[in-house]
């Protein structure tokens, strides 16, 4: 076994623990008592008080010396747990799986007349973020995850079926919701002849009140103060070159990449990840790369297992069409890691990328790369690709301020660094939706009391859209789009406005951040403050033009000659100093214009979602840990006994075959592939 395999096995023993034990437990209320025995599985529920009565009959307590045997007649478990790698040291004979299936499943016997009477702590409810910190000495059982996985699976069903809308109430929702807005418009917005509605009072108040000049101030001031404080700060230095690293940086990546699984949800993604996987293995084992594939389909759509073999990764098919779902299953796949990173599947990691999972403390839960935008083979790519490639880089400036002042919103979707244990919780929070997931995360995050900072001592590469609005074909692999606009209009947009009511409900109501959420709440302000500009830009800016065209005209022109400054300070002094600058024609002749035509989409995209809002939401979405079909994939993970095997250098899966196992969900198909003998060459800090 090699070094950092051993790091990662426990030494000790699993073991199940016998109902007397459980008997034993002191409750200070009824209540407790009552919780305790609903948190039981099924078929080991047993009444306390018989419980105790039988514990009772036995003259006695519990000594921890002679209850050893009665730990013995438990099934020891550790055999069943899934192995990271092969060892070639060990005998390739299968284990006994269905003999300890079977021993797994009788009730434990009471123990002999013990000597004390040494209570036990009382089991809690479990839930998917119960799971105990990982540690080279300590694991989860199989009991008590195949435990806790079927109570939410059990949960999960039940829950699809409460969340389940008839078609009629689906369309009542629908006329509804756009009934609702058909009056809102007429009765609230234009209401005459009836009344003046909000837009004539608008024109009023502008006309007859002249608050041009102070409205225009106040947004002058906040764009201000949003565009240029985050200039104060600079990009970190670059990490030491792969060709001359020193011990300790060396030692340190080493450590960090060891302890941090790669998981890399695709779709679709055969033709591009393998680039992704050429740098990936530059920086991590390969037994740390997991490749998750994802579909609605029983079977892999495309051949990306087939890529990833030669490379010797792990590859998972997922039959659910979710990257949050994909995500989800990694985390468990994963689980023997301490941290996650995840990364899109067009990400190309630098060879001196710093895996900085130091960095990842009780409070700092989550850190986000900056990116740049490339076109193929990591080239600049058309003019529009530039103009993201300088977007995506004052972001990563603008999130590093306010990870430094508090939190920042949330970390890029194509590249985030998480502890394992912390981003199972986030499930708990996340409300599950396929779009924006990121920006979910990073709510989630914040509300659970986890800090989100920025590395920025490297740009991760991500292919983006070629063109604006028009693109010449071509494709970028599963759900790339060729243009910025179908991106970023029926996908990042599509929560603009939803996603006020979830800012504010963190504004008002979310305080376990301490002091740092002063900046966090600065931070998320600025989301309500730009998706409300969206909103009033249709009716403030005709009315202001009609008005005061003239001064309103000087005005729009200052706010545009201000942003082109920003931007020229940035590339000046920011870029300059990490040697990325943009090209001068791309900022002077196309950046102004791509910001406008973005401003616009932005608008647009706002209104259109407010339509789409009632399709979306007439049916009811799940949380990930109440979905059916992801806790389903899941507990498929769970309950495999993965047998080590010789044919092809590929791990397969023994399922156990008790009536218990023959579940209706859709399964998870892990492949973990034998690759080569991994090694470390130290002079260049590569993992070969």
């Amino acid at each position: 076994m090699s070094k950092h395999d051993a790091r990662r096995h426990t030494m000790v023993e699993d073991v199940c623990v016998p109902k007397h034990l459980l008997s034993t437990a002191k409750f200070d209320s009824p209540w407790e008592l009552k919780k305790w025995e609903k948190s039981l599985p099924e078929n080991d529920r047993v009444p306390y008080t018989l419980a105790r009565s039988a514990s009772q009959k036995q003259s006695g307590g519990l000594s921890r010396s002679k209850s050893l045997g009665g730990l013995a007649r438990s099934a020891s478990l550790s055999t069943l747990r899934v192995p990271r790698r092969p060892d070639a040291t060990r005998p390739r004979s299968n284990p006994p799986a269905l003999q300890l299936w079977d021993e797994f499943k009788k009730p434990a016997p009471l123990s002999p007349p013990l000597e004390q009477d040494e209570p036990i702590t009382p089991i809690k409810e479990t839930a998917v973020h119960a799971s105990p910190p990982l540690s080279a000495n300590s694991s989860d059982t199989f009991a008590s995850q195949r435990s806790s996985m079927e109570d939410v699976y059990e949960k999960a069903k039940l829950r699809k079926v409460a969340l389940q809308r008839k078609y009629w109430v689906r369309l009542l929702f629908e006329i509804s919701f756009y009934t609702f807005l058909i009056l809102f418009i007429y009765f609230v917005l234009i209401g005459m002849p009836l009344w003046k509605g909000a837009v004539w009072w608008l024109y009023w108040v502008i006309s007859n009140k002249f608050v041009i000049p102070g409205g225009w101030a106040i947004l002058l001031g906040l764009a201000f103060l949003y565009a240029f404080l985050p200039l104060l700060i600079l990009f970190e230095k670059d990490p030491p070159a792969v060709l001359v690293p020193t011990d300790a940086d060396l030692e340190k990546q080493v450590s960090n990449a060891e302890n941090t699984a790669l998981l890399i949800p695709c779709y679709k993604s055969a033709q591009i990840i393998g680039p992704t996987l050429d740098a990936a293995l530059k920086i991590f084992p390969a037994e740390n790369i997991f490749v998750i594939a994802n579909g609605n389909s029983e079977t892999p759509l495309d051949n990306t297992e087939e890529v990833c073999r030669p490379y010797g990764v792990n590859h998972l098919w997922v039959p659910v069409g979710s990257k949050i779902v994909a995500q989800f299953a990694g985390c468990y796949a994963a689980k023997g890691f301490e941290n996650v990173l995840l990364i899109d599947d067009d990400c190309a990691l630098p060879p001196n990328f710093p895996v900085v999972s130091n960095r990842l403390t009780s409070s700092v839960r989550c850190i986000g790369y900056t990116i740049k935008s490339v076109g193929p083979d990591s080239s600049k790519g058309t003019y529009c690709q530039q103009a993201q490639d300088l977007e995506y880089k004052m972001s990563g400036i603008q999130r590093a301020f306010f990870g430094m002042l508090g939190s920042a919103t949330f970390p890029h979707g194509a590249i985030s660094l998480w502890n394992t244990e912390f981003l199972k919780q986030t499930f708990n929070e996340h409300p599950g939706f396929s779009v924006s997931e990121d920006w979910f995360f990073g709510d989630a995050c914040r509300r659970l009391g986890g800090r989100i900072t920025m590395c920025s001592s490297v740009f991760v590469e991500t292919e983006t859209p070629s063109a604006v609005f028009f693109a010449s074909g071509g494709s970028r692999g599963g759900f790339g789009e060729m243009t910025v606009f179908k991106q970023r209009f029926k996908r990042w947009n599509f929560f603009f406005v939803i996603g006020m009511y979830y800012d504010l409900k963190y504004i008002l109501t979310s305080w376990k951040l301490g002091w740092w959420e002063i900046g966090a709440k600065l931070c998320v302000f600025q989301e309500v403050y730009e998706t409300l500009i969206y909103l009033l830009a249709p009716f403030v800016l005709p009315i202001s033009f009609y008005v005061r065209p003239s001064f309103c005209g000087i005005l729009l022109g200052a706010t545009i000659g201000m942003y082109i400054v920003n931007v020229l300070v940035f590339n000046e002094i920011h870029l300059r100093l990490k040697k990325e600058r943009i090209d001068w024609k791309v900022l002077i002749l196309y950046y102004t214009f791509y910001k406008i035509a973005l401003t616009g989409i932005n608008v647009f995209s706002c209104y259109w979602s407010l339509y789409k809002y009632a399709r979306y939401f007439a049916k009811r979405h799940p949380k990930v840990i109440e979905d059916e079909e992801a806790i389903g994939v899941v507990l498929s993970l769970e309950r495999d006994v993965e047998i080590p095997t010789i044919e092809e250098n590929v791990a397969t899966t023994v399922i156990p075959q008790d009536a218990d196992a023959n579940r209706a969900f859709k399964r998870l198909t892990l492949t973990r592939v034998e690759a080569p003998p991994i090694t470390m060459d130290e002079t260049r800090g590569l993992w070969l």
